[in-house]
């Protein structure tokens, strides 16, 4: 007797149709988020444009299209499942510049990405690397992978200097680095140089903002020369919203607060683990730790810039020359027109342990890479 194993067509079928309805609703959550982003965008920028169709396309080669004959705006599955959602609202914002061409301003006949699509495309605070006609998105700032100037040359030599054993060497490396920001920022603004600014989205991966983060983002805003804002972002894969810190300002300052926020995590873990074993404290106070030592380590900051100031005898402050900086504050209300300002209450703290960690933040030194422990690995910036 000879058996044949035959395979069960109707399992396979069925598998392949759950696939087919879960990819199904996932495109439909998206063309529902699309919309919302859209309604978001024009509430924002003040514009008055009609919510049009939209279409997740697949095999279509351009990252978007506005269907003026049909009132359609589509996009391609691959912009929205290969690049994160910054990235597809840029595009989203694209498309709609080319809708408000047509519908508001009534110039639907110009070139297609002439003085009319530029125009509206301020309107719409559509980033300037996403203006032209759509080949390759893009590669926005990730903190990795730019190239080195002259000034982060130089500091990212410093951070390397910082790894010193010598606890004396580390810190002078770390406040010539400092030094060296706070200079080139104060030419760059005495000058009146051509900068180009930017945004870098910083993704903890969660539904809210742990108050280490929040405190991590104030020292950036404080110290390093960016300005910060608390948003939310969609995420197409998994169908979620999650919050994230959004940071603005010259590119070489985002690359730096970049590398200094992801220094800071590894770090907070690791001096954690560290305290841990002399004290065997318990996961409660973790919390009150990394706090403190983010504590410190700002007031380490605060009086180096106040010896920065002493002794150029300039009297501005790390967190005002951002302030100051008009390049700096048309970018942030080009692609934050409306903002609001939300307070937050601190957590209950453990004393002891957040004094100890205030001490050890106060020797906390910036540096470009540490060993797998310190949980830092990889380079700053790329060679130059």
């Amino acid at each position: 007797m000879i058996c044949r194993w035959i395979p069960d067509i109707k399992v396979k079928r069925t598998r392949g149709l759950r696939v087919r309805e879960k990819e199904s609703r996932l495109i439909e959550t998206w063309r529902r988020q699309l919309a919302q982003e859209y309604r978001q965008l024009c509430w924002l920028y003040r514009v008055p444009l009609k919510l049009p169709l939209f279409e997740i396309r697949e095999g279509q080669s351009r990252a978007g299209t506005w269907s003026p004959g049909l009132d359609t705006l589509s996009l391609a599955s691959w912009l929205i499942l290969d690049h994160s959602w910054d990235v597809v609202l840029e595009v989203l914002k694209h498309e709609m510049s080319h809708q408000y061409v047509q519908q508001v301003m009534g110039r639907g006949d110009e070139v297609p990405h002439g003085p009319a699509f530029q125009e509206a495309c301020d309107r719409l605070g559509v980033h300037p690397e996403f203006r032209s006609a759509q080949g390759a998105i893009p590669r926005l700032l990730t903190g990795e992978g730019q190239r080195s100037g002259a000034m982060l040359a130089r500091v990212e030599k410093l951070f390397a200097l910082a790894r010193s054993a010598n606890e004396h060497e580390a810190a002078l490396a770390m406040q010539k680095a400092n030094a060296i920001l706070r200079r080139y920022n104060l030419e760059r603004l005495g000058c009146q140089a051509a900068t180009d600014y930017d945004y870098l989205v910083i993704n903890p991966g969660a539904m809210r903002i742990a108050a280490h983060q929040r405190v991590i983002a104030a020292i950036l805003k404080d110290f390093f020369y960016v300005n910060v804002v608390i948003a939310r972002q969609f995420e197409a894969k998994s169908g979620e919203t999650l919050r994230v810190i959004e940071l603005t300002g010259a590119k070489e300052n985002l690359a730096v607060a970049g590398h200094v926020y992801h220094f800071l995590i590894r770090r907070l873990e690791y001096l954690w683990q560290e305290y841990r074993k002399s004290t065997a404290a318990t996961g409660r106070e973790k919390n009150s730790y990394w706090l403190g030592v983010l504590n410190g380590f700002r007031e380490k900051l605060t009086i180096q810039d106040r010896e920065a100031m002493r002794t150029t005898g300039n009297n501005t402050d790390s967190s005002l020359i951002c302030a100051s900086d008009p390049g700096l504050i048309r970018y942030y209300r080009a692609r934050y027109p409306r903002l609001r300002t939300v307070r937050h209450t601190g957590p209950r703290l453990h004393a002891d342990t957040y004094q100890a960690g205030q001490q050890e933040g106060k020797q906390l030194v910036i540096h470009k890479g540490v060993s797998a422990d310190g949980g830092n690995t990889g380079r700053l910036l790329a060679d130059g």
